[in-house]
């Protein structure tokens, strides 16, 4: 269920067109779509979980680029199974954020992730705070 939630909040978004700038748009080699990515989110959980026994990705989203903390970076909702065979695994779900400047990724509860997203001030046009004779308040 938290899967489906996330990918909805992804999928949010990815509608809105949530570019930071042209710069974010372009994204790095590393997390292309395909094979690159695939590859690379295999790579990062492997060796974040400490090389388990057995792993596999279940489904992954394209990386979206999103601004979070003034940094522009590119998500990845994964869901994964690891244990210690096909018969004794989890079912987990992580998000990916990659940071395209340190060229560094880290991982985030989706729960966690959603929280983060839904208290960041959103984009809004800046008010004009002043009083009808030109003064401010």
């Amino acid at each position: 269920m938290k899967i489906l939630l996330a990918l909805l909040l992804f999928s949010s978004m990815a509608l809105a067109g949530q570019h930071a700038s042209k710069e974010k748009e372009k994204k790095p080699a590393v997390i292309q779509d395909g094979s690159a990515a695939k590859s690379y989110i295999h790579k990062a959980l492997y060796e974040y979980l400490e090389k388990p026994s057995y792993l596999a990705i279940e489904v992954e989203t394209p990386f979206i680029a999103k601004q979070m903390a003034g940094k522009n970076v590119w998500l990845s909702l994964v869901e994964f199974s690891c244990g210690v065979d096909q018969m004794n695994c989890v079912v987990c779900a992580t998000v990916i954020i990659y940071d395209p400047a340190t060229k560094q990724h880290r991982f985030m509860n989706p729960d966690d992730f959603a929280s983060t997203v839904n208290k960041e001030p959103a984009n809004k046009e800046p008010t004009n705070k002043g009083t009808a004779d030109g003064g401010s308040i």
